[in-house]
Order: structure tokens, then C-alpha cells, then sequence
């Protein structure tokens, strides 16, 4: 069905036109542009080692206190399970994107191409993607766990193989909902509004698989509970049962690494990999029965969008219209109207509160209802209240600013950025307009972090208040630096609407430069938690830190919107 000649050179072209590398190689030493993104990027993976550090830290800590019960493997499940959920809920967006939304695919479907090569280099490409996606998250746990624990070879030569495979069951079986999805839609008129919808019914589906899976792999009532804790003293599999039990895979992937060259480490690995290989073979399939049903004729109602033009936002600015709100309105519109754009962006902001709660309180052993992380969450937020604070600060940052939609501001403007630098708005003005409109995102993620944090870990009132307004001001600051990095170097060439978001390096430098500054802040309250200074003396100095860089970086973004605009090359 795939011939491999074929599918070779065209994986080879899409990821030439995924990474960008012959187009940066050629900016860098021939037209010896970007060349100050050298010591950036330096900068800001140096920022990132610290954190990177303590995350290496923790792991090691966890396998101490597991080792000694005889339930180090869970740790294993842990990062595999976070990973391949990662790509589960995430990788709807990258599959939609890659397979429906590329503007290659107008060059790809003509050519001597079966419809399951054309998607399968897709599919191969976004597989590469995952492998740098959950690096940061998977791979520190699996280095430190065979540093630590010393399994001998065969975990390496297995970790290698489970690592290369693990993106495939979750990203197969999303590929083949979509397919079949995009197949229904077709047929309809309201395509865009049919794939938002999709999508979400698809992210809530996964979720409640995941729990569905949970309950399943539990009893409830006293009984089934004592047979839990007496499984837990006898079985060193006893918890990693339990946290697998969300997504069975993960539990092979672990005893496949664990095991190595035993009997039970080829025989889980075996198992991880056959399943790879059916769940892919079905994903082909259904590549060459729908893949083509579904995309013809949908590019005609999504490419032939009504944009707003130079005269219109003329017309609206000197209509009376407020600068800021014309080109807010705008923004909103880019935002929303494109599907991929907004499940990237807003949708992240309530998908992480909800992977909180699926995570937390679920026990599978007690067939649902609130699980161990969720008694030991408590139990700490219960204990400094200063840690809880600044805890709570850092969940609302991670949901409101970790999301992209600032880095990719003007990325996403694309081809029709030349708008901007026409209509007869100073771009300080557009830029502030922007600013509203990412920073609103922000917001939002800090208001549905809230609601979590009061409803599941019962917060105090005053507690979310003081975490929300660092959460706020930090906002301010993450959402001025990430659009300063777009806003040097925008990628308005995309092929795909995926590409401005997902593999935008001005994405990937923001987050870096975003954790190098949590990381800094940190830091400095350790230093001042450590000189012995009183908790409100701590918050009243962190609040003033962060409001002084806010002011300066929303300041220095303004600053920079004068000069940059009229250099941008749309």
C-alpha cells in the first residue's frame, strides 16, 4: 500500500519544510541575517539549566522514596503516562493542522502520491515533532532513573526503542478519529465551526477514556480498598498499576524498560511494539480510504476567508472608532476564526486546569472519586502558607502565559501582516491592541486556575487573592517579553497555520526565556526565604520585582514597535 521510495523523499521534504534548517543555514552564513539568535538561544538554554536541574532533583528524590517500599517503577510509568497524555490531548491540534490546513498539500494531491503516503509523511513528521515536545518532560525521568537505579543494558537498548515508539499508539489513534471526523465534515458548509466543535468533543472524549479506563481498573467499597493496601506491600507493581491504569501502554512501555533482556521486559516490549504497529496499520488504512473524502473541497471555504482590508480599517478608524479597539477587533477575529489558532491558544488555558483535575482526582483504585495526589495536595497546601501562595502564583502562570498566543502575535497575521504596516495606526497603537488581546488570554487562564484551586484544594480567599495578583502581574511581563522575541523576527511564510504556533521558534524562545525568568525568581525567594525574612515582606518585595519588569518590558515593547514595523519584510 506504501511504497517506501516514495515515502522516503516525501518525509524528507516535509521536515525541510517543517524545521526550516536549509532557509536559517542560508540567513545565518550567506545573508548573515539572525545572527544575534545565536547568543540568544545560548542565553536562554543556559537560563533553562537551572530549572532543568531541579527537575532532575526531583525525580532523584522521588526514586528515594519509592526505592526502599519497592516501587521505583512507578516513577518510570509516571513520566511515560505525563508524555503520552501529553500527546494525546495536544496532538489533535497538530493532526488537524498537518493533515487539513497545509498549504503543501495543494502540490502534494496532484502528484503520483496514494493518499496514505501523503499522510503518513504527514504523520512522520509530526511523530519527529512529538520527540522534542516531551523530551524536557520524559527523558530526564528515564536518564535519572537508569543512573540512579543501574538496570543494566537492556534498559538502555529498550529505552531507545520505547522512546521511538511511544508517540505512535496515542498519535495513531488520534489520526483515525480525525480522519473519520473530518470525513463527516465534509459534507457540511459549516466547516470551521464542525472542526472546533470536533476537536473539543474529541479532547473530551480522550479525557473520558482516561477515566473510563481508571474506574475500570479498580473496585470500590472497603474490601476492594483493603486488598489495595495489601497489594501495595507485596506487589512492586502495586502502584505502578495504579497510575498506568489511565493509559495501559504506559504500563507496558515501563515493564519493558524495567525488565530489559528478561523474560518480562522482551515479552512487555513486544507487546508496546506489536500494538504500535496494529494501531499504525489501521491509521494507513483508513489514510487511503478517507483521507482524500475529507480534504477535497475544504480548503475552498476555510482559504477564501473575508480579511479585514486596508480601506475597511481605514474606514473604521476615522469612522470615530478607537485605534486600539479596530485593531483589537481584528486580532480577535485572526484568532478566532481560524480553528488551529484557537485551540492552540485559548483552549490550552482550560485544557490545564482540566488535565489537573483528571490527574488528581482520579484513584483508579477506588473506581473514581478523589485519589492520593489530591489527599497530599491538601496536606501541603494546609501547611506554609507562603509556599502556597507562591505555588498557586506559578499553576496560574503555567495556564495563563505558557500558551503561545503572545510569541505568535504577529506570526500569525502571516502574509496579510503588510495590513499592519499600512493602515493609519501608529504601531505602538497596534502593538497595545495586541498586548490586550494576548494578556486577555492570560487572564483567562488565571481566572479557570483559580476556580480549580478554590474548588478542588479549598484555598483561602486571601491566598487566591495574593496568588492571582502575582499571577496578574507576572502576566504582564511574560506577555511583553514573548511578543518582543515575535516581534524580532515574526514568521509570516507559514505553510500551515500550525507552524506560527507549534513550530514557531519564537515559541519555543519564549517559553525558554519565561522559565529562565521564574527560575530567576525563585531563586531570589529562596534567597530571601532563607535571610529569614517574614512572608509578607517576601510577597511585598516579589509583587514590587515583578510589577518593575512588567513596566519595563510592556515599556520596552512599545519602544521597540516604532522602530521594527517599518523593517518587517511581509
Amino acid at each position: 500500500m506504501i511504497r517506501p521510495a516514495q515515502l522516503k523523499t516525501t518525509v524528507r521534504a516535509g521536515l525541510k519544510a517543517n524545521f526550516g534548517l536549509s532557509v536559517l543555514r542560508h540567513r545565518l552564513f550567506r545573508e548573515k541575517k539572525d545572527r544575534w539568535l545565536v547568543p540568544v538561544v545560548g542565553l536562554a538554554v543556559a537560563g533553562v539549566l537551572p530549572a532543568l536541574y531541579g527537575w532532575v532533583l526531583v525525580i532523584k528524590g522521588m526514586y528515594e522514596v519509592l526505592a526502599p517500599m519497592g516501587q521505583e517503577r512507578a516513577l518510570l510509568s509516571l513520566g511515560i503516562l505525563a508524555g503520552q497524555s501529553l500527546i494525546l490531548l495536544f496532538g489533535i491540534f497538530y493532526v488537524i493542522a498537518a493533515f487539513y490546513f497545509s498549504r503543501d498539500l495543494e502540490m502534494l494531491v496532484p502528484l503520483p502520491l496514494r493518499p496514505a503516503e501523503v499522510m503518513t509523511s504527514k504523520f512522520a513528521v509530526i511523530v519527529i515533532n512529538e520527540y522534542l515536545t516531551v523530551a524536557a518532560l520524559v527523558l530526564p525521568v528515564v536518564v535519572t532513573y537508569g543512573a540512579v537505579a543501574k538496570p543494566g543494558l537492556g534498559y538502555w537498548a529498550n529505552a531507545v526503542l520505547v522512546y521511538l515508539a511511544m508517540p505512535v499508539i496515542p498519535l495513531a489513534a488520534v489520526s483515525v478519529a480525525v480522519v473519520v471526523l473530518m470525513r463527516l465534515i465534509n459534507i457540511s458548509r459549516k466547516k470551521d465551526a464542525l472542526i472546533l466543535a470536533g476537536s473539543i468533543l474529541l479532547i473530551v472524549l480522550a479525557l473520558a477514556l482516561q477515566i473510563a479506563l481508571g474506574k475500570s481498573a479498580g473496585g470500590q467499597g472497603p474490601a476492594a480498598e483493603a486488598r489495595a493496601v495489601a497489594a501495595f506491600f507485596t506487589s512492586p507493581d502495586s502502584l505502578l498499576n495504579r497510575i498506568g491504569a489511565v493509559f495501559p501502554p504506559g504500563i507496558w512501555a515501563t515493564k519493558a524498560l524495567a525488565g530489559g533482556f528478561g523474560r518480562e521486559g522482551l515479552a512487555n516490549l513486544a507487546l508496546f511494539l506489536g500494538v504500535s504497529a496494529a494501531v499504525f496499520v489501521m491509521m494507513v488504512a483508513a489514510a487511503e480510504r478517507l483521507f482524500y473524502r475529507g480534504l477535497v473541497g475544504l480548503g475552498e471555504t476555510t482559504g477564501k476567508k473575508r480579511r479585514l482590508t486596508r480601506d475597511e480599517m481605514s474606514r473604521r478608524v476615522s469612522s470615530g472608532r478607537r485605534a486600539v479597539a479596530a485593531i483589537f477587533a481584528r486580532e480577535w477575529k485572526i484568532m478566532n476564526r481560524t480553528p488551529i489558532f484557537l485551540l492552540n491558544g485559548i483552549l490550552v488555558v482550560i485544557l490545564f486546569p482540566a488535565l489537573f483535575i483528571l490527574m488528581t482526582t482520579i484513584d483508579p483504585a477506588q473506581g473514581g472519586g478523589e485519589g492520593d495526589s489530591m489527599f497530599l495536595l491538601r496536606a501541603l497546601t494546609s501547611a506554609n502558607p507562603l509556599i502556597v501562595i507562591l505555588a498557586t502564583a506559578l499553576f496560574m502562570v503555567v495556564c495563563g502565559s505558557l500558551n503561545g498566543t503572545s510569541s505568535s502575535a504577529f506570526s500569525r497575521e502571516g502574509a496579510q501582516f503588510w495590513v499592519s504596516q499600512v493602515v493609519p495606526v501608529p504601531p505602538r497603537e497596534q502593538v497595545r491592541a495586541k498586548f490586550l488581546h494576548s494578556y486577555l488570554v492570560a487572564v483567562l487562564g488565571v481566572v479557570t486556575a483559580g476556580i480549580v484551586s478554590a474548588v478542588f484544594l479549598h484555598l483561602r480567599a486571601a491566598h487566591l487573592a495574593a496568588a492571582a495578583g502575582l499571577a496578574l502581574v507576572a502576566g504582564v511581563l511574560l506577555t511583553a517579553v514573548g511578543m518582543i522575541i515575535d516581534l524580532a523576527r515574526p514568521l509570516l511564510d507559514w505553510a500551515n497555520p500550525q507552524k506560527a504556533i507549534k513550530q514557531n521558534l519564537n515559541v519555543l524562545l519564549a517559553m525558554l526565556a519565561d522559565i529562565a525568568i521564574l527560575t530567576a525568581l525563585f531563586f531570589g525567594v529562596k534567597a530571601m526565604m532563607g535571610a529569614g525574612w517574614a512572608d509578607p515582606v517576601v510577597l511585598a518585595v516579589l509583587f514590587l520585582a515583578l510589577a518593575a519588569l512588567a513596566a519595563g518590558g510592556y515599556g520596552a515593547l512599545l519602544g521597540f514597535a516604532d522602530k521594527r514595523y517599518p523593517e518587517i519584510e511581509s
